[in-house]
């Protein structure tokens, strides 16, 4: 899968668990737990198979390549996270699932947000592992079981981009959740990662192109208008003007004593 472009869409329909292509690389996106085995986790195999499409032989396609109109069956549980930090991808853009988990908007949150205070680490771990490979990461998860919520089981996928400079900075990712939406908020557990390196070519700066702005032609200043006032030229006061004003105001009373003889 990461040397091969060809290698078909890793769905329930095109193979059977036991048919996969035995490649060493390849990451499977069914389920392999007996807790999961009923979905397919369609969702983040299209953003796979999209993902797959737009690098070709590159390591990864960049982020200015993504166009959301692609993958509208999967566009409600995609994200766009940026890296801040080694360990650390803050989310920029996301779908209605990521904030329906939480039960608020998630923009601005790192990825971790999502995930139990105990899992945090393992994931901010592979994070820093998917900008230094680089790798993609998938991730099985469960969510805490209580009083009148079950346990739901998902699937994260995280894949990496690059920015318009070459540099490694984008996670696109993709939050499938098996069934009904839990009780909000929800945080899940890591059941299993996996981590593939990715091999190829490795990104390069794109050359994105500026707007056209036009240029305004700056008018002369010489230039005589038709319709145009008659300016009146400034002349400086001279010293011995400001002097005698100023003692004309000094000679004058501060108070006057105004007498009305009509009260």
């Amino acid at each position: 899968m990461i040397d091969r472009p060809d290698v078909p869409s890793l769905s329930s329909d095109s193979f059977s668990s036991d048919e996969l292509p035995s490649v060493d690389n390849v990451v499977e996106l069914q389920n392999t737990t007996c807790a999961q085995s009923s979905t397919t986790f369609q969702a983040c195999a299209d953003l796979y198979d999209y993902w797959q499409h737009l690098r070709g032989t590159r390591q990864m396609p960049a982020r200015s390549e993504f166009d959301p109109r692609d993958i509208t069956s999967a566009l409600s549980a995609t994200f766009v996270a940026e890296k801040v930090a080694p360990r650390v991808a803050r989310i920029r853009v996301s779908g209605s699932v990521l904030n329906d988990t939480l039960g608020m908007d998630v923009r601005g949150m790192p990825i971790t947000a999502l995930f139990d205070p105990m899992a945090r680490d393992t994931v901010a771990e592979a994070i820093n592992d998917l900008f230094a490979g680089p790798s993609m990461v998938v991730l099985d998860l469960t969510s805490r079981r209580g009083f009148q919520r079950k346990a739901s089981h998902a699937r994260m996928l995280l894949l990496p981009m690059s920015d318009a400079a070459g540099n490694i900075t984008r996670v696109v990712g993709c939050l499938d959740i098996e069934g009904e939406l839990p009780k909000t908020p929800c945080r899940f557990k890591v059941s299993s990662l996996r981590q593939t390196e990715v091999t190829g070519e490795a990104p390069k700066a794109v050359q994105i192109e500026t707007p056209f702005e036009p240029t305004m032609p700056t008018p002369e200043t010489t230039r005589s208008f038709a319709f145009a006032e008659n300016t009146v030229p400034f002349h400086q006061k001279r010293h011995d003007d400001v002097s005698r004003n100023v003692n004309e105001l000094e000679g004058r009373a501060n108070l006057r004593l105004v007498v009305d003889n009509d009260v």
